[in-house]
């Protein structure tokens, strides 16, 4: 059987090795090919329904879909990203800090590490999820309402952050990095994990190899990217010149705070009990790759 791997804008390193034609022939002989789709909040629908086998996104997924019953779990993931932008309002609006966000609207891209960095950074404030009106919005439409003055906050990093930044001044208030790591994590159905251990490493590998090629050369990665979600190469190589890159065994420090923040998932009500998501890290993989 063919595996299927996920690629969205919102998971960069897949979306430049899907764009890797010498690579995407490699793993074609692998057994694994590529469905490039333009949103990552689609991952868990799209792995529910057997159109996925394995996925690229940010660490939030993984808990929601423990939540749902799915069984899925993480083979890799990328080093904690301290990106440009995060939590942004207005410079005019007044808003100093997370406790003025009090009763105010936040944009979060849908079924994405947004929630897990809001949820983190305001747990870490003493703040309630119900102590602000924090909604789910597509970015462009997101990015439209704040630009217009009508969203109070919105969860935006680059190419977006820059958008925005360049048409109004900004205040951040929370970055990625600090109470929420921000990683890239890899992960597929456990039925898959267990029965395609071959495939999975050379997925790995490919990744790896991807990556250390894009921290070499981030031009050419951007150039990779031109067009994808309306951006240009040169908007994209910021974004690809201030992150880490690599993949990392998922490690005991992820697991504990994946676990820390689908604590405060349930605390928040975001998923309808707590859980235990020690079986949502599969680290045998990463010792066979490269």
């Amino acid at each position: 059987m063919t595996l299927v791997v996920g690629a969205h804008p919102q998971n960069l390193s897949l979306s430049i090795l899907a764009r890797r034609p010498k690579s995407v022939a490699a793993l074609r002989e692998k057994g694994l090919t590529f469905f490039v789709y333009g949103a990552g909040s689609q991952t868990i629908p799209l792995l529910k329904a057997g159109v996925l086998h394995l996925a690229g996104t940010g660490a939030t997924p993984p808990i929601l879909a423990k939540a749902e019953g799915l069984a899925t779990a993480v083979f890799g993931m990328s080093g904690p990203r301290p990106e440009r932008g995060g939590l942004v309002v207005r410079e005019a609006s007044g808003i100093r800090s997370l406790s003025d966000l009090r009763g105010k609207g936040i944009g979060l891209m849908p079924i994405s590490w947004h929630t897990q960095f809001l949820a983190a950074e305001l747990d870490a404030a003493g703040l309630r999820w119900s102590d602000v009106r924090a909604s789910e919005i597509i970015p462009v439409t997101a990015k439209d309402a704040f630009l217009e003055g009508l969203l109070d906050a919105i969860v935006a990093t680059d190419p977006l952050y820059s958008q925005i930044a360049g048409k109004v001044t900004t205040r951040v208030l929370a970055a990625p990095g600090a109470a929420f790591s921000n990683r890239s994590v890899y992960w597929g159905v456990s039925e898959v994990l267990r029965d395609r251990p071959d495939a999975v490493s050379a997925l790995l590998n490919a990744l790896i190899e991807s990556d250390r090629v894009t921290a070499n050369n981030p031009r050419e990665a951007a150039a990779l990217l031109a067009g994808l979600n309306g951006s240009s190469a040169e908007e994209w190589l910021p974004a690809l010149m201030s992150r880490p890159w690599g993949v990392d065994a998922p490690d005991d420090g992820f697991l504990a705070e994946q676990q820390a923040h689908a604590n405060i998932f349930a605390k928040f009500g975001l998923i309808p009990h707590a859980i235990d998501v020690t079986d949502t890290v599969d680290r045998t993989h990463f010792s066979a790759a490269a």
